[in-house]
């Protein structure tokens, strides 16, 4: 069976995203003899980030369609956005009719949702969602109160979710997202698998905290700093280490520096080999505010045997986490209690080790053999009823 993933961006991100879709292309391919491709928009000749089976294909149409993002007038961006998507749909429909995939998925993060079920019409055509599927209204409700930005929003939801109503069938991460598509049939929950099985467990022991993401607005590094404040006066010997990248890097140091967290708070590149540094780790802290649908840095955090502290933000970590037993959900912007969390795991470490011990046990769920027998199952019903359907 040929699967095709539809990739806005590229595999040049060292995000969550691309490591799910590098992680299941790789398992499809190597171990359950799937014919798969992926392909990009916007790879523009950069290196791939992490690991790809050679038996996956990959095709780079390199639309450049985010190429001048932030340096464009708001009139230059529509047009531009219709000449991008009227090119992309050309590379698209060519590729495509080459590849004739039986099974079309979109991560929906793109301009393909507007126009997929219009081509290839023979392929079945999934979305896999990666993100709340109300974001934008949580986006605008969190940057503004205005009436016109909310409404707009508002209304490109109504129109993401008709968009998906025509998909055969839409795939989302958590239980709590389903719930926002209650209307709609066709929908599936089958989480994220594990990037990585660890052949061994943190021992809880080292003075560190640690944190991955992108260095962005939603992901709350800031409100993490501001709580490692009450942590570094009453435990100064301990470190944050936090992991990432993106366009708060700057304002995240200065923020640091103008506190005097040097030496209490560091901030690293991404790096390919997290799962080192996740065993050098005594707890796993996630503080978005929002837009988290099933965070992959906390599942491979949890699989090395890491308490958990998160924010309770939409939609993932509270699948993840179930209260006081493997990690502590905190409200979201709630710095008090994030403080007082972190705090209560430093100052026991028999407490860290309980909590560990169930992060490990409760990782089993979301190993990738699991996840992907999920995964092959409903590409092998859906392939039995399509053609049943055609026959018919």
């Amino acid at each position: 069976m040929k699967i095709v993933y539809l990739l806005p961006g590229g595999l040049f991100n060292s995000g969550g995203m691309e490591r799910v879709i590098t992680v299941k292309a790789n398992y499809l391919t190597d171990n359950m003899d799937y014919d798969v491709s992926i392909i990009t928009t916007e790879q523009m000749g950069r290196p791939i980030y992490y690991p790809l089976s050679e038996q996956v294909h990959l095709y780079h149409l390199n639309i450049g369609i985010h190429e001048k993002f932030g340096r464009e007038s708001y009139i230059e961006k529509c047009f531009s956005r219709i000449f991008k998507t009227r090119k992309y749909k050309k590379a698209l429909r060519t590729v495509l009719a080459e590849i004739r995939p039986d099974i079309i998925i979109s991560t929906l993060g793109g301009l393909d949702i507007g126009f997929l079920n219009s081509i290839q019409k023979d392929s079945i055509k999934f979305g896999e969602l990666h993100f709340p599927g109300n974001y934008r209204q949580l986006m605008a409700r969190k940057l503004s109160n205005a009436f016109i930005p909310n409404f707009v929003a508002k209304i490109r939801t109504w129109t993401f979710k008709r968009q998906c109503e025509i998909l055969d069938r839409l795939i989302v991460l958590t239980k709590e997202e389903k719930s926002f598509w209650k209307d709609q049939q066709s929908v599936d929950v089958i989480p994220n698998p594990i990037s990585f099985l660890p052949s061994e467990l943190s021992s809880l022991c080292s003075k560190k905290a640690i944190a991955v993401g992108r260095l962005a607005y939603e992901k709350g590094f800031d409100l993490l700093i501001e709580a490692w404040k009450g942590v570094a006066s009453k435990h100064p010997d301990w470190e944050l280490h936090i992991y990432g990248n993106g366009n708060q890097k700057d304002h995240l140091l200065r923020i640091i520096r103008d506190n005097c967290l040097e030496q209490q708070i560091k901030i690293h590149e991404p790096v390919k080999d997290i799962e080192e540094k996740y065993l050098d780790s005594s707890l796993f802290i996630l503080p978005s505010r929002y837009l988290e649908a099933l965070p992959m840095v906390m599942l491979e955090a949890m699989a090395c045997g890491l308490p958990l502290v998160a924010f309770d933000a939409p939609c993932g970590p509270k699948d993840i986490i179930t209260e006081g037993e493997n990690g502590f959900l905190i409200t979201v912007g709630d710095i008090h209690s994030l403080t007082e969390k972190i705090n209560r795991l430093i100052e026991s470490e028999e407490f860290r080790q309980k909590m560990g011990k169930a992060s490990k046990q409760r990782s089993a769920d979301y190993q990738v053999e699991i996840i992907m027998k999920l995964w092959d199952d409903l590409f092998q019903n859906e392939y039995k009823v399509h053609k049943r359907n055609v026959y018919i």
